[in-house]
């Protein structure tokens, strides 16, 4: 075996092992992308129901961690990860990129459909967050999110011809552009 290939294959056994060795991350990830959203002036976050988290694979229409409404309305349904694995990210970007929209249960038939997006966190960031759960000492997690946001948003505008949804897509792209003003120093 060639020696940087046998590196490579090392570093990726040892990678697996610490990440099975780590602490989970996703309950602590939703949480902290709750918080965060509920920092944004107008938003309102809620964890999903257990039927709305239910993946295609059992049965259900999408996965979502958390929903946001803004002004009172569904905005947002966001799916979060913190997993490194490529197989994992490509699947989740997979289902977003074949259903950008998710329409709740609980939307009139009338409502314009919510963009999905996915909020990719560091998982030490997450931990690190939860030790010290303060943004202003942690810019760099809400700015994960306010870039995860705006590249999700900015492909769900690409998959739409519907103004009503590009109107709302548009001023949730705005809100996070003045939003992340706030952390940049």
């Amino acid at each position: 075996m060639r020696p940087n290939l046998e590196n490579s294959y090392v570093e990726r056994i040892d990678r697996h092992r610490e990440q099975k060795d780590a602490k989970p991350t996703g309950g602590p990830a939703e949480e902290l992308v709750a918080k965060f959203n509920n920092t944004v002036s107008g938003l309102e976050t809620r964890f999903s129901t257990k039927e709305e988290d239910k993946g295609p694979e059992i049965g259900g229409r999408q996965t979502v961690d958390l929903v946001s409404y803004l002004e009172k309305k569904p905005a947002l349904a966001i799916q979060i990860t913190t997993n490194t694995e490529k197989g994992v990210i490509k699947k989740k970007l997979e289902e977003i990129s074949q259903h950008p929209f998710i329409r709740l249960e609980e939307m009139a038939k009338g409502d314009t459909a919510i963009p999905k997006v996915l909020v990719y966190l560091d998982a030490q960031a997450v931990r690190d967050f939860a030790n010290d759960p303060d943004f202003s000492k942690h810019p760099e997690v809400a700015l994960q999110i306010i870039k995860s946001y705006y590249n999700s948003l900015k492909f769900s505008l690409t998959q739409t011809k519907n103004p009503l949804e590009q109107k709302a897509i548009k001023q949730l792209m705005e809100m996070f552009e003045q939003e992340k003003k706030k952390y940049l120093h």
